[in-house]
């Protein structure tokens, strides 16, 4: 939009609102004064011609409409983009940013100000009052200083006053400049957007001209498929060549085998490399082995025309296939070819050679990239040059770098000369920089046929490894045992082992592959320290020094952890020297440690010591102070045939258990001199393969006379010599196992093989011909006499107590020296007898077993701390006796009672089974309620059981807890049954006028007889108690509401008639017990002991203790308050007369 000076003269007189609409028309006045929206002739507005119009055009607005407005304004094109403040540099940034470049270069103004030097001053005063300051060196200066500070102040003042009118200038012409602004970039859009235009309409062009698809011949291609050619097409007059025949094609190629032939062998010069061809097809193909062969053929037998080039393959891996009449193959072709006309076929060679080489460099570089970026990350570095491959290893190892070149060297000797055989020819070859430093003559052995830069690489890291490893080696002191092995291709076999003593504390040094980092295995805290030093960079005479130590370290861990797993404590050293421990082991020691396993007393110790030949064990005994090795004994670990015998925990018990026995027996053998006492103390070897590799054992020989005194009237049962050997620490460690073994003589011998035949012993062993064998523990530093005293002691009792249970008929089922468990009763029932604790016997019962009630009284029993209990069988000598008599007596009782507890699973209350003494039990219904007891109790030279019915006790006030309440009253039916049952008499029973009396073995039936009689009057429906004999004082208040007064009044008839029933039975009651308090009286001389025993804790013969008398106000008030809370008389809390009643 280029504007004339004529178009501003008549734009500038123009009106500053005219614009022009869509069809470039004035409006608003245009130049020739109307409006192209008016009706013609009209008016003109704003500028037009007629001179009786407005020209300002204010009439004309007036008549315009409101309508046409608004469809006027709809018509005009968009506004412009106004561009915000927000995208404008605002002028307070750069009144900052100025005052800020003010301020910085004040700065460099006063130091260069500083800069300037001043004359120096001397000392004193100058005269005339002159000072420095007046000195003409310091003027010069000062003026200079005051001339860059003027020169500052001048430019700083122009820069802030430019700032001051652009400031001004923007406060006037800012709304102009900010439309210039939009406009400015309104045009730059619309410029930008024509060019873009002229851009896509240009390639829309370029584009189209591919998709274009030219105009197809119809009629052509009609004629050509139907007759096969057209005759307005032009031939090309080509004469095709005559077919050759199978026989001529046969011999054109014999003849260019021929010419091929004659032209290399008469008239080739072929180098010593280019011998491997042959004559094929037509062509000739040479061989290089691991490289390449290639076909060339010639037409003519001399020299006289070039060879061609007709095919190439590689001849290694991995490679690409070069396929004939491809780009790659056409473009080697053509420069083949040159070369073969300029240097025939010794150039061709050297052109393929070099590009072979060059492509297996690219190989290997790809490949070790492909290294870099999978298990090799972070330690190879590749750095490829011209023809040339550098590839670093253990990058991140401390010390010099260490990498390998390969690349092409054309092995030409270094003096110059030329072989016999011809110029060598150009290769793959690698120098190896170790350290930094380039190593001579490695001898690698690479494949370049089989390309893998993995194993180049693993050769080069083999070879290094065992280098560092060899040296190791070398660099160790005697007495270290180090074995190398080495591997030519494999870094990971490169081990080097190292044994101090017993092969189980070797250690191994390798190194990681890839990052070269030290690996000593066994892992432990030890290896990870001498790992962390070796890979800081370390000298192998340094890495020797910090393995011996490992070794050393090693084995001290193995004992130590060992020793922990055995429970052994470690001896504090603080007064033990290492020169104590050299002069009394006599050896160079290298280290020492010292244990006390468990059980041990401290002045006895178990001490490993380990010199140059390995670790050795050694038993001290520490004098008082602790600083002193009163005795040394090594024992020995070589099996026969002079091995040594590993570390473990196995060796280290065996260990502890020749020391034990060792200690045990200088123990005895001391307590046998101080007692006078003939022994002897053999050694013999073990009977087992394991003890005889591990070492001998001890036998300590005592007679039996000075271990057991002689009984009179008992005759002996043991033969004269007893043999003890020691088995090592028990479990626990507070105790040492030792065995006895004896004999028993024929007679004796043959009872207890008896008796021990079905009953296999842990702790005692007995054989068919008499020998026995004893297991004793004894606390570790004492003596075994006491305790083998007491455990043949055990034996004789033993015997005793089988022949008691022979005497009774009880089945021995399996016996011990502390445990005897035997059968009893034609059931049989089970029981056993602990004898383990020396201060009592145990009584184990099995929970099926009817006595498991009655456990711990018969425990007291055998422990014979029942001394009021009544004697039943005058034979019985001890606790044991009686034991065995009470299980017998109460068999059948219990029997009995266990089937009538089974009659109904679940059901424990009809009846409720109480035990009161050993000799007393109670029987319980709830359905009816009613309770009996059982006692034994002799009469006339027997015993015999009495049932006896609670419900006339002796003492009123002790009636039992279901018959308790106050008037009771059992059902009537069930009264006359007891009553029928009682005055009967049956097989081993009879009935009494209150109970039963039975014999042992009859008790069953009696019991049978008296339940089937309680249980016939059972309600179905539960129990219901009949009316009770007299009406409580409380029962009236209990019921006084308003629903129940009508019930009540009903009731009372029957509540008398059942108080005189219940005054009657009183009365019955009262004249039995009178006579039954005299029939008592007859008796009672002959049942107190029995009475103390039925009542050990001074109960009453329900089983409570005795009430303590109350006041009877008290007394009163109790009772109110149980009929309270049972509802009445006769029942429970909450439970009126009706309701069913249930015994707790």
């Amino acid at each position: 939009m280029n504007h004339t000076g004529s178009d501003l003269a008549t734009a500038s007189r123009d009106a500053d609102g005219r614009k022009r609409n869509h069809d470039a028309d004035m409006i608003n006045g245009g130049l020739n004064g109307t409006r192209s929206d008016t009706p013609a002739g009209g008016p003109a507005t704003n500028g037009g011609s007629s001179k009786d119009t407005n020209t300002n055009g204010a009439s004309m607005a007036l008549a315009t409409t409101a309508g046409s407005t608004l469809g006027h304004y709809s018509d005009l094109p968009p506004e412009i983009a106004h561009i915000g403040p927000e995208q404008y540099n605002s002028l307070s940034t750069l009144l900052l940013r100025i005052s800020q470049e003010s301020y910085n270069e004040l700065e460099e103004v006063l130091k260069n100000m500083a800069a300037i030097q001043l004359a120096p001053v001397t000392n004193g005063v100058l005269p005339n009052g002159l000072g420095a300051a007046n000195m003409q060196g310091n003027a010069d200066a000062n003026r200079r200083k005051k001339l860059v500070l003027l020169s500052f102040a001048q430019e700083q003042r122009a820069k802030f006053i430019k700032l001051l009118v652009l400031t001004e200038w923007g406060k006037k012409a800012s709304s102009d400049i900010s439309k210039l602004i939009d406009l400015l970039a309104h045009a730059s859009t619309q410029a930008a957007h024509m060019d873009a235009a002229d851009y896509k309409l240009e390639r829309i062009k370029v584009l189209s001209n591919n998709a274009r698809e030219n105009n197809p011949d119809i009629a052509t291609a009609l004629e050509v498929l139907s007759t096969g050619k057209a005759s307005w097409m032009p031939s090309l007059d080509y004469i095709p060549p005559e077919p050759i025949s199978a026989e001529q094609a046969l011999k054109l190629l014999r003849y260019l085998n021929t010419s091929l032939s004659i032209r290399l062998n008469v008239h080739e010069s072929l180098p010593r490399h280019l011998q491997n061809w042959r004559v094929h097809s037509g062509r000739a193909t040479f061989v290089i082995d691991n490289e390449l062969e290639f076909d060339v053929m010639s037409f003519v037998e001399d020299a006289s025309e070039q060879w061609f080039l007709i095919d190439v393959r590689l001849l290694f891996n991995p490679a690409p296939t070069i396929t004939v009449g491809s780009r790659f193959f056409m473009q080697l072709k053509l420069q083949a070819d040159l070369v073969l006309k300029d240097k025939g076929l010794t150039g061709l060679f050297d052109f393929l050679n070099n590009f072979i080489l060059t492509h297996k460099i690219s190989v290997l570089r790809s490949q070790a990239v492909g290294l870099v970026r999978t298990g090799w990350a972070g330690s190879l570095k590749v750095e490829p040059v011209h023809r040339l491959l550098v590839v670093s290893y253990w990058t991140n190892k401390p010390g010099k770098k260490n990498w390998i070149e390969i690349g092409v060297s054309n092995n030409k000797p270094k003096n110059g000369k030329v072989s016999w055989r011809g110029p060598p020819i150009p290769s793959l070859t690698t120098r190896w920089f170790r350290q930094g430093k380039e190593v001579k003559d490695p001898k690698f052995q690479f494949d370049w046929k089989d390309l893998s830069m993995e194993c180049v690489l693993k050769q080069v890291i083999a070879c290094h490894a065992s280098e560092i490893l060899r040296s190791t080696k070398n660099s160790f002191k005697s007495g270290v045992i180090a074995n190398a092995r080495l591997s030519e291709t494999e870094p990971g076999d490169c081990t080097l082992d190292a044994t101090l003593g017993a092969t189980s504390t070797s250690v191994t040094l390798s190194l990681e592959q890839v990052t070269g980092s030290y690996i000593l295995r066994p892992a432990s805290a030890l290896s990870a320290r001498a790992e962390s030093a070796f890979n800081q960079g370390r000298e192998p005479g340094q890495i020797a020094n910090v393995m011996t130590q490992v070794l050393a370290g090693t084995l001290l861990s193995l004992i130590q952890k060992n020793a922990q797993q055995l429970g052994w404590q470690s001896v504090a050293r603080q007064a033990l020297h290492q020169q104590v421990v050299s002069a009394a082991v006599r050896l160079d020691v290298i280290s020492s440690t010292l244990y006390c396993p468990r059980g041990w007393t401290p002045s006895w110790a178990l001490a490993a010591v380990i010199d140059s030949s390995g670790e050795s064990w050694w038993i001290f005994e520490i004098g008082s102070g602790g600083g002193s090795i009163e005795y040394a004994e090594q024992i020995r670990m070589d099996r026969p045939d002079g091995s040594s015998l590993p570390i473990n925990r196995n060796t280290l018990a065996s260990l502890e258990r020749i020391a034990v026995q060792l200690l045990s027996f200088r123990v005895t053998a001391r307590q046998l001199e101080k007692q006078k006492k003939n022994y002897s103390l053999k050694c013999e070897l073990g009977p087992s393969l394991e003890a005889y590799r591990i070492a001998r054992r001890w036998v300590l020989h005592v007679q039996t006379a000075d271990l057991l005194a002689a009984q009179a009237g008992q005759d002996a049962w043991l033969e004269s010599d007893i043999r003890i050997t020691c088995e090592g620490m028990k479990v626990g460690g507070q105790n040492v196992w030792h065995m006895a073994a004896g004999r028993m003589i024929k007679t004796v011998a043959a009872d207890m093989h008896k008796l021990m035949a079905a009953s296999p012993q842990h702790a005692f062993k007995f054989s068919e011909d008499g020998n026995f064998r004893i297991l004793l523990a004894t606390p570790f530093g004492q003596d075994i006499l006491g305790e083998l005293r007491a455990r043949l002691r055990d034996v004789n009792r033993l015997r005793t107590f089988a022949t008691t249970l022979q005497k009774r008929k009880m089945l021995l089922k399996s016996s011990s020296l502390q445990r005897v468990q035997f059968q009893y009763g034609p059931s049989p029932y089970s029981a056993t007898v602990n004898f383990g604790s020396e201060k009592e016997l145990t009584i184990e019962l099995s929970p099926s077993n009817p006595h498991h009630r009655i456990l711990s009284q018969l425990t007291e029993i055998a422990n014979d701390r029942s001394p009021s209990l009544p004697v039943i069988d005058p034979g019985d000598a001890n606790g044991l006796d009686r034991f065995c008599t009470i299980l017998v007596a109460t068999r059948p009782l219990f029997k009995v009672l266990r089937e009538v507890e089974q009659r109904s699973p679940g059901n424990y209350s009809n009846p409720a089974i109480h035990v009161h003494t050993i000799f007393k039990y109670r029987l319980t219904y709830d359905n009816p309620v009613c309770t009996f007891d059982v006692r034994l109790q002799p009469k006339d030279d027997n015993v015999y059981w009495f049932v006896e019915d609670n419900l006339r006790p002796k003492d009123p006030n002790v009636l039992p807890t279901p018959e308790r309440a106050p008037g009771h009253r059992r059902l009537d039916n069930l009264q006359a049954k007891l009553k029928e049952l009682f005055s009967r008499k049956g097989n081993g029973w009879f009935g009494t006028r209150n109970g039963m009396v039975a014999e042992l073995d009859a008790i069953p039936r009696a019991i049978e007889e008296l339940d089937k009689c309680v249980l016939g009057c059972r309600m179905a429906d539960g129990y219901v108690a009949p009316p009770p004999l007299e009406k409580p004082p409380q029962q009236g208040l209990n019921q006084a509401n308003g629903g129940q007064q009508g019930n009540q009044q009903q009731q009372q008839p029957r509540m008398q008639q059942a108080r005189q029933q219940q005054q009657q039975q009183q009365q019955q009651q009262q004249q039995q017990q009178q006579q039954q308090q005299q029939q008592q009286r007859q008796g009672q001389s002959g049942k107190q002991h029995l009475n103390q025993q039925q009542h050990p804790r001074g109960q009453q013969p329900n089983g409570r203790p005795a009430q303590q008398q109350m006041p009877s106000g008290r007394q009163q008030t109790l009772q109110q308050q149980q009929q309270q809370g049972r509802g009445g008389p006769g029942g429970r809390p909450g439970q009126s007369k009706n309701d069913v009643i249930t015994i707790d």
